[in-house]
């Protein structure tokens, strides 16, 4: 048990005490923040990688951080080595990492920060000043590069790329098909230098200097030597270095004669890693890779006693036929995969908001094949050295298991639920789940133990007594026991299932220049209004599907778009595109205007939504969306009506939800604006969404003393060329007495009502 190992006890206190720590206590800042590099930045290359097009250069700087490194994207391939000193010539560019302004959306200032990253940068080129090289790195970095050309040419184009991401670390050359079939299926972990790969690499050569004669010190330094730069080529990542760490202690256990306990030695690298970055204890990777070896070394040994049968604690196997040790295989394989699961759902559900449901099966036959296509793989590039046509057998193994890797990912991607949207779990579900995990390893430890010790008393009453004492055991405690533990998983699996919307929510989501407005009703409707963005790429794969999923949102009701222009549409578009693919979000209904119908950009969404299965309907004014307790109304345009200007023919909307209202402007400008008052009576709103982005020629004096809102929420990007929002705007604003939340200041905006007061938080705290 844990509680019997120290270590152990201390790595979880650590852990659970940094993870109660703000994270901004252990992030660096840069020492020059807020002024101008010079002209050249001068630093020490420490690691340069492949990428797609040109080449990616880690810089060890000085002048942006006091130890941070810079991250240099070159435009193309630099002549350089590791060790080299270089000058990063102008014209280049210098960010820090983005933190998130959404929920949902990924944490990149983390997790450059776990690689004592501190900025990115971009350029042209760079100038040598120092040419000495650090050779241990430098041939490690050849070696690399040799053996990704050779895994082109011995694999494919296609498999290569997989084979240089399983065997090198390397996936500049993996194709986005085959990562989506790997990543949705369930089996994306087979892509990284993982414990397993580590594993089959160094213990395989251990063991087999063993077995030929070699001593305790010669075989365990030669593994351990060879595991370490293994992990040094293809990058250390987290996974790889706790089980170099935990592979050195099991070959030090064995050179010193002493047992070798997993679980110690988890808790030991855990402490090791944690020590030079406490940022670990916040990474998905960190928190992933350590809670399947946690499954394997506390959940699987309770779940395989649990589920044993025929077994007794002295005698092993009953007799059951031939078929008997296959099953138990069989078993100890689906429990192994299990726990493995169970320990790393919640975490799944907090970092990817979705699980794939097929994949505890789909691993129990992709894992056994793994040690054949490491050695296989391993093998060919190995043979390649001396002869290509000497490796091409062994190739054609790996290419064989890669497609049946392949074959059963599209294959399960095609059954139904294959990937289920399940949101993000509350903190306390968490907690609950992993409470309930220990109060259950516990029990069936405690049961054990006394089933051991009630078999010691029986013992002495001699064999026949004893062994009907163990049958009346397996009859009346054993059963029972198993139905007590399956209705307790399931009732925690239950738990952590468990979704509260938390009544009627509107949230402005923050994408950049651009619109992006999402309202989930107390009752379950859902509605987005818009989706688009001028200066962030992918905004509907990167920022509005990261958000929708995080909410839980598997399917919207409705699509509204407000006007075609791309900041309203593009992730639109996105989303209609993956809206059919296992883990794609499901529209129901998409709503355009007439005048947005005719446009090209209009056709093309309508064509998008047809082949998405999603209905097309027109919307004009008078037009009304509503449930039991929300209603939204479309004030402007009358389907008739016809504008040069799209933004003079946007969608207007408001929204009712008991005694608190929304007005909805897309961007609407000051003609707009005069046509709905002239139409329209019913204006005055609790809050306003600025039409066009705070633009000065929108929210008139007219307009806002017939609106009177309380407060004003404006999407605009940072930075931003047009100069939204423009003074004169905010000015109005100010005098109007609204108060006027940007989404560049506050992230996200999230407004919650329970229909006669409303709140609002962003999300944006540092």
């Amino acid at each position: 048990m844990i509680k019997k190992r120290p270590l152990c006890m201390a790595a979880l206190a650590v852990t659970a005490l940094l993870l109660l720590l703000p994270p901004g206590i252990w992030m660096r800042k840069s020492s020059r923040a807020g002024t101008s590099p010079p002209k050249g930045l001068t630093g020490e290359i420490i690691r340069i990688a492949p990428r797609a097009e040109g080449q990616t250069v880690y810089v060890k700087h000085s002048y942006l951080s006091d130890k941070g490194i810079l991250l240099i994207y070159f435009d193309a391939e630099q002549a350089f080595s590791i060790g080299n000193t270089i000058r990063i010539e102008p014209p280049y560019r210098i960010w820090e990492p983005e933190a998130p302004s959404n929920p949902g959306q990924f944490d990149s200032r983390l997790y450059y920060q776990t690689q004592h990253i501190t900025h990115l940068g971009s350029a042209k080129h760079a100038s040598l000043l120092d040419g000495h090289i650090f050779w241990p790195g430098e041939l490690l970095r050849r070696l690399q590069e040799n053996l990704a050309t050779r895994c082109t040419l011995l694999f494919g184009e296609k498999q290569g790329g997989v084979l240089r991401a399983m065997l090198l670390g390397d996936k500049t050359e993996l194709g986005d098909e085959t990562k989506d079939i790997y990543q949705k299926s369930g089996m994306s972990h087979l892509l990284a230098i993982s414990g397993l790969h580590i594993s089959i690499v160094g213990m395989s050569l251990y063991r087999l200097m063993r077995k030929r004669g070699c001593s305790y010190g010669l075989s365990g330094g030669v593994g351990l030597s060879l595991v370490i730069l293994y992990g040094a080529m293809t990058g250390m990542s987290i996974s790889t270095a706790r089980a170099v760490i935990m592979f050195a202690l099991a070959v030090g256990a064995d050179l010193l004669g002493r047992s070798y306990d997993m679980l110690t030695a988890l808790a030991a690298a855990a402490l090791l890693l944690l020590a030079g970055q406490p940022l670990y204890v916040r990474s998905a990777s960190f928190l992933l890779s350590f809670g399947a070896v946690m499954g394997v070394g506390v959940l699987y040994p309770v779940l395989r006693q649990c589920w044993q049968q025929g077994e007794s604690a002295s005698d092993g196997p009953a007799p059951g036929g031939i078929f008997f040790p296959i099953r138990k295989r069989l078993l100890e394989a689906f429990l192994l995969s299990f726990s493995i699961w169970l320990m790393t759902l919640p975490l799944i559900q907090w970092f990817y908001y979705e699980f794939p449901l097929y994949s505890i099966f789909l691993n129990l036959l992709v894992i056994p094949l793994m040690g054949a296509l490491m050695l296989c793989g391993i093998g060919a590039l190995g043979v390649s050295m001396f002869s290509f046509s000497a490796a091409r057998p062994l190739a054609l193994a790996c290419r064989l298991i890669l497609q049946i890797y392949e074959s059963l990912g599209a294959g399960t991607l095609r059954l139904p639920w294959s990937v289920l949207i399940c949101g993000k779990p509350k903190l306390w579900q968490v907690l609950l789940y992993y409470g309930g995990i220990c109060g259950f390893v516990l029990w069936q430890t405690r049961v054990r133990e006394q089933e051991k010790w009630q078999l010691c008393l029986t013992a002495a009453r001699g064999e026949e007594e004893r062994e009907g004492e163990e049958k009346r055991g397996q009859k009346t405690g054993r059963y029972p026991r198993r139905k007590r533990s399956v209705a307790l998983i399931l009732a925690l699996l239950v738990c952590l299932q468990l979704r509260f919307t938390g009544g009627f929510s509107f949230t402005m989501l923050d994408v950049g220049q651009g619109d992006g407005l999402f309202l989930r009703t107390r009752d379950g409707m859902t509605c987005l209004i818009d989706g688009g963005s001028s200066d962030v790429k992918e905004v509907g794969r990167y920022r509005i599907l990261p958000f929708l999923k995080e909410r839980g949102v598997g399917r919207v009701d409705y699509v509204l778009v407000t006007h075609t222009d791309g900041d309203h549409i593009s992730g639109i578009g996105e989303l209609l595109e993956q809206a059919g693919e296992p883990g794609g979000i499901k529209v129901r209904t998409l709503l355009l205007s007439g005048q947005s119908a005719q446009e090209e950009a209009g056709v093309k969404l309508w064509r998008l939504a047809e082949r998405a299965g999603t209905q097309v309907k027109l919307i004009k004014a008078g037009t009304l969306l509503k449930d039991k307790r929300v209603q939204l109304c479309c004030l402007h345009p009358a389907q008739e009506t016809s504008y040069g200007d799209k933004n003079a023919g946007s969608l207007v909307l408001r929204l009712t939800y008991g005694s608190f209202s929304m007005l909805l402007t897309g961007d609407l400008e000051e003609t707009g604006e005069r046509e709905i008052l002239e139409s329209s009576e019913e204006l005055g709103s609790d809050i306003l969404k600025a039409g066009h982005h705070g633009s000065r020629f929108s929210t008139t004096e007219e307009w806002l003393q017939r609106v009177q809102p309380a407060l004003t929420l404006i999407s605009c990007g940072q930075d931003n060329s047009y100069g939204h929002p423009h003074e004169e705007t905010l000015e109005r604003l100010r005098e109007a007495g609204s108060r006027v939340l940007l989404t560049t200041e506050q992230g996200a905006i999230t407004v919650r009502s329970d229909g006669r007061s409303f709140w609002v938080e962003g999300f944006r705290t540092n």
